[in-house]
């Protein structure tokens, strides 16, 4: 993924110290160096100390990506159950049917994340795609589909892809070279899966759960198990 959409973050004092730590992270110059927990672990405290565009807290500003990820789980318990081409045709997307898996993709992410034109739901819907063409590729039948895994992967990436748009502009001032920055995005990634494995996941839905508060309540635990693992920067 590039970071050609990176956006200028705001410029408070923990989103300085984020900042700073992600021209560090590529480009020490004789400075200290930061890692990639420092990142992360800078870039959570960023957001929490900035609203959102509502003046939501920190889970209040990832609210249609905790949203996707419980439309996700509600699809792919659908195609776990019944099939692809079921879960397509329940929301809405039968003329899809027999065309190419990414255009499918491409249709769905729009479908379960809806279209505000906002940041998070770039995000969302990029992540979205990554995930099911990252299933896809391993042509697994969907009745050995994890809705669970999969959300969890989903709100992993998403909150990754969305440390990248905010902090992209130091990041990509202090890359010497393509492959520098790309090395750079990989070791941000994995301290971001690193974290979701070791996060304290809670029991998944059932079934019926997903499209209800449970499932709601599920996705929101998710991410601020998510959000805790990445405060730890030692």
């Amino acid at each position: 993924m590039g970071t050609s959409a990176a956006r200028r973050a705001p410029t408070s004092r923990r989103w300085r110290l984020a900042k700073s730590a992600a021209t560090r992270y590529l480009s020490p110059e004789g400075g200290r160096p930061a890692t990639a927990r420092e990142v992360a672990a800078s870039y959570v405290a960023a957001l929490e100390e900035t609203p959102g565009p509502e003046g939501l807290d920190l889970p209040g500003s990832f609210r249609l990506t905790r949203k996707t990820g419980q439309n996700l789980g509600n699809f792919l318990t659908v195609a776990a159950a019944q099939g692809w081409d079921a879960a397509l045709t329940r929301w809405g997307l039968e003329d899809l049917l027999g065309q190419a898996s990414d255009l499918q993709v491409q249709a769905l992410s729009a479908s379960l994340a809806g279209a505000s034109g906002s940041l998070e739901e770039a995000a969302a819907r990029t992540s979205l795609v990554r995930t099911m063409m990252k299933w896809m590729a391993r042509r697994e039948p969907p009745s050995l589909l994890s809705p669970a895994a999969m959300v969890c992967r989903f709100l992993a990436d998403a909150l990754y892809v969305r440390l990248v748009l905010d902090l992209g502009e130091p990041l990509e001032a202090a890359g010497h070279s393509y492959a520098h920055l790309r090395q750079g995005l990989e070791g941000l990634k994995s301290r971001v899966e690193q974290a979701l494995g070791r996060a304290a996941i809670p029991a998944a839905p059932k079934s019926h759960q997903w499209p209800g508060l449970a499932g709601w309540t599920w996705v929101t635990q998710v991410m601020d198990a998510l959000f805790l693992q990445l405060k730890e920067c030692m």
